[in-house]
């Protein structure tokens, strides 16, 4: 692997694509971490009766049902935990928060305000102007619920008196809420979008970070790194598929030679390609040929 470099083996989006996408499946290093820490951000979600949680609580607070990012002597590690958390400036995006959901059951364990359990962005974000005027910012989906559908109390939600637009969103608000049955007995969880059931998995998230548009043949690529193909085996084939052979064409290209160094290395005159090496030399084409028939392969098309 000494001479692994990006000319020579492709680009390195191609080179860290996974195996079963058509790549190498080399590690980016990146969002492998980022995947790591992206566990600690899922864990500070479901494991809050833990000791560890309850530490980091004494330390930094709560609020909205999260722990705060403190100040400036927080340290590096825990101020890249809450930016991936918050999808600031880590990764692709919001890429964890935009991946998480809270299943509302009895509401109790929910923040109305602060949690993704109705759309798909925090209510906060959604009807930002109510939540400024709101008393409670902390109130569950549960205590919410009673007092909205309560025929007195309501303005008890606001500082104040809320004007006709306001009003408006209060409408709108309620609209998106009309079909939404709290469930008696049934606790709130949270779930991770990518993998509902078995929830937020590292390899599942590195998957996420890295997947590209650009997929090989899945059956293709699973022949090539079948386990008894031995591995140097599957990755000169690998670049053979990808034409990134050392190939005369592709080193003129490179301008590790000139045009006129290009021609065959058997000597039949023609152009040293890939296609042409393999396929086309009629001085190389007896070679495969028996290669073919030792593999009892009757043709190749």
């Amino acid at each position: 692997m000494g001479e692994m470099n990006e000319s020579s083996m492709g680009k390195w989006e191609s080179i860290c694509t996974p195996k079963e996408d058509g790549g190498l499946g080399v590690k980016r290093l990146d969002a492998f971490n980022l995947s790591l820490m992206g566990k600690w951000c899922w864990r500070m979600m479901v494991d809050k009766e833990e000791l560890w949680y309850r530490v980091l609580k004494a330390r930094y607070g709560e609020e909205g049902g999260r722990l705060r990012e403190g100040d400036s002597h927080s340290s590096a590690w825990w101020r890249s935990l809450c930016r991936i958390r918050e999808g600031v400036g880590e990764g692709v995006g919001r890429w964890f928060d935009s991946n998480i959901r809270r299943v509302v059951g009895d509401g109790r364990g929910t923040y109305f305000w602060h949690d993704t359990w109705v759309g798909e962005i925090p209510l906060k974000n959604k009807f930002s102007r109510l939540f400024d005027l709101s008393v409670e910012k902390e109130c569950s989906v549960e205590k919410m619920g009673r007092v909205l559908g309560a025929v007195e109390g309501r303005e008890s939600l606001w500082h104040r008196r809320l004007f006709a637009w306001e009003e408006e969103s209060i409408s709108e608000c309620y609209v998106l809420l009309r079909n939404f049955v709290l469930q008696e007995n049934v606790e709130d969880k949270w779930t991770w979008r990518l993998d509902p059931t078995h929830g937020y998995s590292v390899r599942g998230a590195y998957r996420f970070l890295t997947t590209t548009a650009c997929l090989g043949d899945r059956h293709q690529v699973v022949d090539i790194w079948h386990q008894r193909i031995p591995s140097k085996v599957s990755v000169l084939v690998w670049r053979l598929l990808r034409n990134r052979l050392p190939t005369k064409d592709n080193l003129v290209r490179r301008r590790v030679i000139s045009h006129e160094d290009a021609a065959c290395v058997s000597g039949c005159g023609s152009q040293e390609t890939v296609n042409h090496l393999f396929l086309g030399c009629h001085i190389f084409g007896l070679l495969w040929s028996q290669v073919w028939l030792w593999l009892g392969i009757s043709s190749v098309s």
